[in-house]
């Protein structure tokens, strides 16, 4: 598979979701709660439902990565259909879920995040 937009796709999910996590994190530090570790941390972003909504990326996350290292390599299709997905989760798609909506709600506030997701859509443009 030559020149698909998927692995930098993945590595631009990566960074944002590392930013929609810190964004969560100052959120809940400012409403008074502690974070006491990054293990703390780590075991709020697997188990709290306040933090549920992120699972969504985390695990399309994952599924790139295992597709991305399957023998033999994956078809032009399967990587179509993964793009597809990243774009059908961070657009909301048919049907407005917990992860679209939240999403939006911190693209309006936080720009960091909105800067992340111009750059996921030039690379969705790019995918078509």
């Amino acid at each position: 598979m030559n020149e698909h937009p998927l692995p930098k796709l993945r590595n631009q999910l990566l960074s944002l979701h590392k930013i929609l996590m810190l964004a969560e994190r100052a959120m809940y530090e400012k409403e008074g709660n502690v974070i006491q570790s990054p293990n703390h941390l780590l075991q709020l972003l697997m188990t709290d439902e306040r933090f549920a909504w992120l699972r969504e990326l985390s695990q399309l996350i994952v599924v790139i990565d295992e597709a991305m290292e399957e023998k033999p390599p994956m078809t032009r299709e399967r990587a179509d259909a993964l793009v597809q997905e990243a774009k059908l989760l961070l657009q909301g798609g048919q049907k407005e879920g917990s992860f679209a909506t939240r999403y939006a709600a911190l693209m309006q506030r936080v720009p960091p995040i909105a800067t992340a997701n111009a750059e996921i859509c030039k690379n969705f443009a790019s995918a078509s």
